[in-house]
């Protein structure tokens, strides 16, 4: 998937999300963030043991929280990328049609059960994030604060 540029999740990723100015998709990052950590920490522990359907449950859930707070974050990323015609959009869009289908690639194995939780499973959403966050959302941001929304 990524090479990753990432750090390990931290305890807190506040301090590592760049600021793209709008601060409603700030807080969306940092929810992301989250996620990605609550998941990293989940699939770690699922590795030290056979999974039960307590687990799987767990998992189920969790993924599907994500995978919904995707689909709305990148709903209004792109509608505000659209809105004020940042000129990266319809690359930035292609970032997010990919990761959300090498997302839903987890989610069926996860749904069939096939998944193998791993260390590159646990780090995926977190490796996204950082680098998508921390590279490619800096650019709208900074087209952004030229255009002085916020």
């Amino acid at each position: 998937m990524l090479n990753s540029k990432a750090p390990s999740p931290p305890q807190s990723a506040h301090c590592l999300m760049t600021d793209v100015g709008v601060s409603t998709l700030n807080s969306q990052h940092l929810r992301l963030a989250s996620y990605a950590m609550e998941f990293n920490q989940l699939v770690e522990e699922l590795t030290t043991r056979e999974m039960n359907q307590k687990d799987w449950k767990q998992v189920d859930a969790l993924f599907s929280r994500i995978m919904l707070f995707v689909a709305v974050h990148f709903k209004d990323e792109e509608e505000m990328m659209r809105e004020q015609g940042f000129p990266g959009f319809s690359r930035h869009k292609k970032l997010h049609d990919k990761f959300t289908s090498e997302m839903a690639g987890v989610q069926s194995q996860i749904n069939n059960r096939k998944v193998s939780f791993s260390g590159k499973l646990s780090n995926l959403l977190w490796d996204f994030l950082y680098v998508h966050i921390n590279e490619e959302d800096a650019q709208y941001g900074e087209f952004y604060r030229q255009k002085g929304v916020g």
